[in-house]
């Protein structure tokens, strides 16, 4: 089924977020088949190859070769650029990864609305 694609896959969704996934069966767990059908992310293996994911009857049924309109170096650009952070994405190492991931975890979520209108005043 993989057509000799090696995991993990990287994902650039929709919304500029890279996301990794480790093996064929999280796939669907992670993104819904009808949006992978209408391209609406691209995917690059361990090795940075573009790749399609092919879905039939909901399914996951192979890995085939394709092209993307970025590169997986651009989309980690774009995505560290995104996060407000500077990373060094020419290294292809699982460095590169955690890097990001560490920015995820560090970026800091604004507190919402009702956060800011019910929270207690110090006094």
């Amino acid at each position: 089924m993989d057509g000799g694609f090696k995991f993990p896959l990287y994902v650039c969704l929709d919304d500029g977020t890279v996301i990794r996934i480790e093996t064929s069966d999280r796939i669907l767990y992670h993104l819904e088949a009808i949006d992978i059908e209408n391209d609406e992310y691209l995917f690059w293996d361990a090795l940075a190859r573009p790749l399609k994911v092919v879905i039939a009857k909901g399914k996951v049924t192979g890995l085939e070769g394709t092209e993307n309109k970025i590169t997986l170096t651009q989309a980690l650009e774009r995505y560290a650029e995104q996060l407000g952070v500077s990373i060094d994405v020419s290294d292809k190492s699982e460095k590169v990864w955690v890097s990001l991931r560490e920015a995820e975890e560090s970026r800091q979520r604004r507190p919402g609305l009702f956060s800011r209108l019910f929270r207690a005043r110090k006094t």
